[in-house]
């Protein structure tokens, strides 16, 4: 389902143009990308419900500046996002309707774009973007024998706010959508755990919530951070209550999605299922050619990870007796049609943190790069900054 991503302002002064929003609105510019490609240098807002993208000429040969020359300041376009733009193009093509170029184009904030030609939309230019895996470079924290792969995004004096993905997920194409959505408000850190993405697998030591814990403990300390809030998906939310547990005076507010902390022998076969990668070239090759690209050395940790589930029944007795002694404040938020976990885990999970609170959105998968992310934006940008 598309959805209002920004709106594209064309502006002759970019200086000038930001000031007078911050005194419209209260709002300053959170980053700015030079698209060569468009010749265009865009300003970001974060308005809320939707971005407004302030679109500065880099030259007279850019179509912003041709835009300037025959309309002045004003509208230039607005823009949904998709999840799915090829898809889109072919319906779009279905229905009759003219685009402006056959292929998706690079645009701005890591998307992909594509514009209606405006005689079909009565005058006014509509762009579909959809995002793709961000090309950011990592800042690399001594982990084990190697390092850990760390991802810094928005403004060092907001607060700071760390990201952890799920297992055999990523920082860049699990968490960038929600990051992306994060970054206006806070000094985001995606971390990728032990293991994935570039990161060390530990080899003297086997995966634990303790081991993932103290992964996030080294990044707080290799950023200077004292203390941040910290948001984990699945696995990622297992890490950071542990970490909860372990430093509480190095979490300011928390937030878990879609994790499960009171697991049985059950759950751990569902998960360890979705680990196997023999299983997974059979049934659905392409995610297990994803898994095998996105890891420096899939072929130990996917096994790794599999021990690791094993223990998890075990372990969350352990977990599960501590919890009401955890007092951060902690949003929790699950999925109302979770296929591995039932509802039921999010409410039990919720109802054993003394001081938690219950969210639960329309969804059904496990992942957090598909979820209804501006919904859990908002409610995490509520969450954390609230007085």
């Amino acid at each position: 389902m598309a959805h209002l991503d920004h709106i594209g302002i064309a502006i002759d002064d970019a200086d000038a143009v930001k000031r007078r929003f911050r005194d419209l609105l209260g709002l300053a510019a959170y980053k700015q990308d030079a698209v060569q490609a468009q010749r265009v240098r865009t300003h970001f807002l974060d308005a809320g419900s939707a971005k407004l993208e302030l679109l500065e000429a880099l030259g007279d040969d850019s179509p912003v500046q041709r835009f300037l020359d025959r309309q002045g300041e004003g509208l230039h376009h607005i823009a949904f996002e998709v999840e799915d733009l090829p898809a889109t193009m072919e319906r779009l093509r279905e229905a009759g309707v003219e685009l402006l170029s056959d292929t998706p184009q690079d645009g701005a904030d890591d998307k992909r774009i594509v514009f209606v030609h405006p005689k079909q939309t009565h005058g006014v230019l509509v762009e579909f973007c959809a995002p793709t895996t961000p090309d950011w470079s990592a800042r690399t924290v001594p982990r084990h024998d190697g390092h850990l792969a760390v991802f810094e995004r928005g403004a060092r004096d907001r607060p700071s706010l760390l990201v952890l993905h799920g297992a055999a997920g990523t920082t860049q194409h699990d968490a960038a959508p929600l990051i992306r959505r994060l970054e206006s408000s806070f000094h985001v850190v995606g971390v990728d755990l032990s293991g994935h993405g570039t990161s060390a697998l530990p080899g003297d030591a086997p995966l634990s919530l303790d081991l993932f814990a103290e992964d996030v403990r080294t990044v707080l300390n290799a950023l200077d951070l004292p203390s941040a809030h910290v948001v984990g998906f699945s696995l990622g939310g297992g890490a950071a209550l542990r970490l909860a547990q372990l430093h509480p005076g190095r979490v300011d507010r928390l937030a878990v999605f879609q994790t499960n902390a009171h697991w049985t022998y059950d759950h751990a076969r569902r998960m360890q299922a979705r680990l196997d990668l023999d299983g997974l070239a059979d049934r659905a090759p392409r995610r297990a050619a994803r898994l095998r690209a996105r890891h420096d050395a899939p072929d130990r940790l996917v096994p790794a990870l599999q021990t690791f589930v094993t223990t998890l029944p075990d372990a969350s007795d352990t977990l599960v007796q501590t919890l009401p002694d955890l007092v951060v404040p902690t949003l929790v938020a699950g999925l109302d049609r979770d296929p591995l976990f039932e509802l039921a885990s999010t409410r039990a999970l919720h109802d054993a943190l003394p001081n938690a609170r219950l969210a639960v959105l329309p969804g059904d998968t496990h992942s957090l790069s598909r979820a209804p992310v501006g919904r859990l934006a908002s409610l995490l940008a509520n969450h954390f900054l609230e007085a």
